[in-house]
């Protein structure tokens, strides 16, 4: 049996859906992506178009020089923002496609598990399953990522595993909110017994990037509890400060490729957040001298780069917004994220020097959030 998912015809009898607000907040998305790109689309053809057709309206002449004068009148118009609006299209398709991909609608097949992307059903083999990884949310509520190997070229389902730092094998993301999600559960591990040699069924998957969405107290205690023990590699932290520039490029690069601009910006990124995780491990190693405590330069230097993981996070919906030209959005998502790590740092350091409330991390937060604007402006000003 092929390990490659097959497009099938038709819809599943029976699909396992999510509620209702998830479903609308799916589609709203869907609808920005492609209506705003469309929008613009429409609205770069009226630029270039109008002027020649303001020649066709005012002008008496006959229809040789009509024409004439129709086409220098074109020939004037640049063509960059067409051309742009064309790409943005293309990417707003990719986009559609990766946005699909986050939380799809399942249903269960004899030959395999059915996924629906988009419009379409494909159905991806038992065989081709190779792990079932579930975190524990409390009580019943549960984020499950079923990986394998059924796709070569689709960067959605890879997105969905690195977003939850589980590697780049293809991944489908679900949760308990999913319609018959236990008898699902059941059937999906049934079904990968019989099927693959060696399954790996890990009940105690730890995503730190959905720890730091779904739960930031607890996870950040943890973090703070570790990096007093033993820590954990210095290159796992820079991973994660490196994905913060990582993602401002190619957000960048796609602003750079539809609307032009200077070139120096990437290197300028990538430098400013290199500089940024020596100033916020120094800040977090200085705070000992106004709160009780003591924290070690390292610890400091661990801990700083795992608050920013929300940037890295939401450059994936920046870069989607940009790449269908829609710049403010994209800068709005942009402005979020900010507030979103300087507020999880804020955090951190109560975590860290136990204090009452998050008060008195106020004035550093203030510094921080000046600074990454600082980074979001250098993204976004043409």
């Amino acid at each position: 049996m092929s390990s490659a998912a097959a497009v099938v015809e038709g819809a599943p009898t029976y699909v396992l859906s999510y509620s209702r607000r998830v479903r609308l907040v799916r589609g709203a998305v869907f609808f920005l992506l492609a209506g705003g790109a469309i929008a613009n689309w429409v609205l770069a053809w009226i630029r270039f178009a109008g002027p020649a057709v303001q020649v066709i309206l005012v002008t008496t002449a006959d229809l040789e020089p009509t024409m004439r004068l129709l086409a220098d009148t074109l020939a004037l118009q640049p063509l960059r923002p067409l051309l742009a609006a064309h790409l943005s299209l293309l990417l707003a398709a990719w986009a559609l496609s990766i946005a699909g991909d986050l939380l799809p609608d399942l249903a269960l097949a004899d030959d395999g598990l059915m996924v629906r992307r988009l419009r379409r059903w494909t159905v991806v083999p038992w065989g081709s399953l190779r792990a079932v990884r579930a975190m524990h949310l409390g009580d019943e509520r549960y984020l499950v990522l079923v990986q394998g190997k059924w796709t070569r070229l689709a960067a959605g389902p890879r997105l969905v595993s690195l977003l939850l730092g589980a590697g780049a094998t293809p991944g489908i993301l679900l949760t308990s909110a999913m319609r018959d999600f236990l008898p699902f559960m059941e059937r999906l591990y049934h079904e990968m017994s019989a099927a693959v040699a060696e399954p790996i069924y890990d009940d105690d998957f730890y995503s730190l990037p959905a720890a730091l969405v779904l739960d930031p107290a607890n996870a950040l205690d943890s973090l703070v509890d570790q990096a007093r023990e033993d820590g954990w590699p210095l290159s796992l932290s820079a991973q994660a400060m490196a994905a913060v520039p990582a993602g401002l490029i190619v957000v960048q690069l796609l602003i750079l490729l539809l609307r032009g601009g200077a070139l120096w910006k990437p290197l300028a990124l990538a430098g400013l957040c290199g500089l940024e995780w020596a100033m916020g491990a120094l800040y977090l190693y200085a705070l000992t001298e106004m709160f009780q405590g003591r924290v070690e330069f390292r610890e400091a230097a661990l801990l700083y780069p795992l608050a920013q993981v929300p940037r890295a996070l939401l450059a994936l919906p920046m870069a989607m917004l940009a790449g269908a030209g829609l710049g403010f959005p994209a800068a709005a998502v942009g402005l979020a994220s900010v507030l979103w790590a300087v507020l999880l740092t804020t955090l951190l350091v109560q975590r860290l020097y136990r204090l009452k409330s998050m008060l008195p991390a106020v004035p550093g937060a203030l510094l921080q959030t000046f600074y990454q604007f600082l980074i979001l402006a250098i993204v976004f000003n043409a």
